[in-house]
């Protein structure tokens, strides 16, 4: 049994410096630019998340002046945050923030998924941060097992924290449908036109690219092509945790749910951009891929030179 566990266990890699303030920087100006200041939420009359868990009141967030002086605050900890210093300090006001103004949202009435992402990174992230702190404070330093670092392990959180969401979208999909889920998709058409009736007559205009109308008008045509297309996405999100076995399968695995929360976008008018934000940050890795092309086109350059110049 051993063994076979081992085997499942996620390969090391090894995350260079460079990257990290990248994946640093990708997410502390996701989170500044989707940092609300509320002034509209005085109360949270349906407590939703850690409000409904603990209790906790964050009417807070909808203080306009309070929350403008704390935004502002948080430019220089992002800064500090970006450059690696003092992330046990820097991250739980980055969480607490982002937390504040999601659960606030929530506890309207009204569910949104704009800051789950955000915040659920920057939870886990700043567990690991604290959790470093504290053996270090208490003399008894983290030994990472081989191969890893404190670099690949905060991007290895990342990623875990994203492949979550994905695996808990699907399978309560699952569970919630009794796994009728794909077989009711038939259904959707009738959705579809209603969604896209609204989203006109709100606009009086039809904002959606040319294959956005096309599988709308396939699905409700043909409904079995519903459980195809829409079926493919589901697979997409039971894949996330592979995105944490290797740079090519995160690359692979985050196209495929960027492509799904395209169609969501265009296609049943449901907005996701922090996700793909957050896929293109942690899963698609863009930096790497381009040094790792141009490093490789640098090579292929200087064997051809060494080639022709031994020929010569």
């Amino acid at each position: 049994m051993k063994p076979f566990l081992k085997k499942l266990q996620p390969p090391v890699i090894g995350y260079q410096k460079y990257e990290v303030i990248l994946m640093r920087l990708g997410l502390a100006l996701l989170l500044y630019f989707n940092l609300p200041i509320f002034e509209k939420f005085p109360e949270q009359p349906e407590p939703n998340g850690f409000a409904a868990l603990f209790g906790i009141d964050f009417t807070w967030a909808s203080n306009a002046e309070l929350m403008g002086v704390l935004k502002t605050i948080l430019v220089p900890v992002l800064g500090v945050y970006v450059l690696g210093f003092v992330p046990w300090l820097t991250l739980p006001y980055m969480f607490v923030l982002s937390l504040a103004v999601g659960t606030l949202k929530n506890s309207q009435g009204a569910i949104s998924h704009v800051y789950q992402i955000i915040t659920l990174i920057l939870m886990v992230q700043c567990g690991w941060a604290i959790y470093l702190a504290i053996r270090k404070a208490i003399g008894k330093p983290h030994h990472f097992k081989s191969g890893w670092n404190s670099h690949g392990m905060e991007v290895f959180v990342s990623q875990s924290a994203i492949a979550s969401i994905y695996l808990t979208t699907a399978i309560t999909k699952v569970i919630r449908s009794e796994g009728a889920w794909l077989w009711d998709l038939r259904k959707i058409g009738v959705d579809l036109e209603k969604t896209w009736s609204q989203n006109y007559y709100n606009k009086l205009v039809q904002e959606a690219p040319g294959w956005a109308v096309a599988i709308k008008d396939l699905v409700t045509a043909q409904p079995i092509m519903a459980i195809v297309i829409f079926g493919a996405g589901l697979l997409a999100e039971f894949a996330g945790p592979l995105a944490l076995y290797g740079r090519k399968l995160a690359l692979v695995v985050g196209v495929l749910l960027i492509i799904l929360h395209l169609g969501a976008i265009h296609v049943m008018k449901l907005t996701f951009e922090q996700n793909i934000w957050c896929l293109v940050i942690f899963f698609v890795n863009v930096p790497f891929w381009v040094h790792a092309f141009m490093h490789r086109s640098a090579l292929k350059s200087a064997a051809m030179r060494r080639e022709v110049a031994k020929n010569s």
